[in-house]
């Protein structure tokens, strides 16, 4: 690895697992959807998918052949996104799995690749098996069926469902192809086209992850080399601990680490789940810190190189 990319910075060259969209990503069928909500939900935009569930039943079976049709009168035009395929190459180069998890149905998916001239991977997820984006499990089905543990996986999208899936899902997000988008704060990275994505993980840089971007990269880079050792018994421990983490600390030691949560501990930590008392504290911590800041680390002894302080 880069040394320069290493924790609390991070790039998607270093993923071992890749998640791609497909239409806007790797297939380009150019899908308008406009005259679709124009027919059925007065222009307004909706999500169509999950919408279809609250029409008649007749109007809802309409609805998802008028999907159809627009799929795939676009993949019957279908292109390859410039850069596509220097993606596919690089991935295939480094030895990296990859899938698709699309919102797409599979029939539009396979004729635009045909048409595009692209070669589908083995694990392709379509909205006929669901979930669908931006539902989590749609993500973690590509993951588990690649055999790469969700986390260690980045979501490569045009869109803000990509974005928003990605998120749901604890998994690094990069927008491409919409240097316009008013989502961008979404993704840890955004990158206007493919070809500039492509040459990034050629050349790799650190980038700020997502949970840090309000933290400048110097200040970042100097909490990094700071770890914090708490009381178990401290009725703040969790609270503070998630305090230093949000300023860019990685590493927390605690001193008695099978002490149980209690009462007080938990009574200050709002929104802590009621199962989590009389867990081993140590084990709570780690579930807390990881669900908003995923490189931390809760160790058992200090670290060479990094400055524990007293808390």
């Amino acid at each position: 690895m880069n040394r320069s990319c290493i924790p609390p910075f991070w790039h998607p060259a270093f993923s071992e697992g890749f998640i791609l969209d497909w239409d806007g990503v790797l297939a380009e069928t150019r899908l308008s959807f406009a005259a679709i909500r124009e027919k059925y939900f007065e222009g307004k935009f909706v999500p169509l998918f999950e919408a279809i569930a609250a029409l008649p039943p007749d109007q809802a079976e309409e609805l998802k052949k008028d999907i159809y049709d627009v799929e795939m009168q676009g993949a019957e035009k279908a292109e390859a996104v410039p850069g596509a395929q220097e993606l596919l190459e690089w991935l295939s180069v480094q030895d990296i799995p990859w899938c698709v998890v699309s919102r797409n149905c599979m029939d539009s998916i396979t004729l635009a690749a045909a048409r595009a001239g692209l070669q589908l991977p083995e694990v392709v997820k379509s909205r006929d098996n669901p979930p669908v984006k931006p539902d989590p499990g749609a993500l973690w089905s590509g993951a588990a069926e690649m055999g790469v543990p969700s986390a260690k996986c980045v979501m490569v999208g045009d869109f803000l469902y990509d974005l928003v899936g990605a998120r749901r899902a604890g998994i690094r997000a990069v927008l491409v192809q919409r240097p316009e988008a008013e989502w961008k704060h979404w993704a840890d990275v955004s990158f206007d086209n493919m070809r500039g994505f492509v040459a990034s993980l050629k050349s790799p840089e650190p980038l700020v992850p997502w949970e840090y971007a309000l933290i400048e990269a110097d200040k970042l880079k100097a909490a990094a080399s700071k770890g914090v050792r708490l009381s178990a018994m401290s009725p703040y421990l969790l609270s503070e601990c998630m305090k230093k983490a949000a300023e860019g600390v990685l590493y927390f030691l605690i001193d008695d680490p099978l002490s149980p949560l209690s009462p007080d501990q938990w009574r200050i930590m709002p929104g802590l789940a009621p199962s989590w008392l009389d867990q081993p504290v140590r084990e709570v911590l780690r579930a807390l810190l990881q669900s908003r800041f995923p490189m931390t680390e809760v160790v058992e002894k200090e670290l060479r190189g990094i400055s524990f302080l007293d808390r």
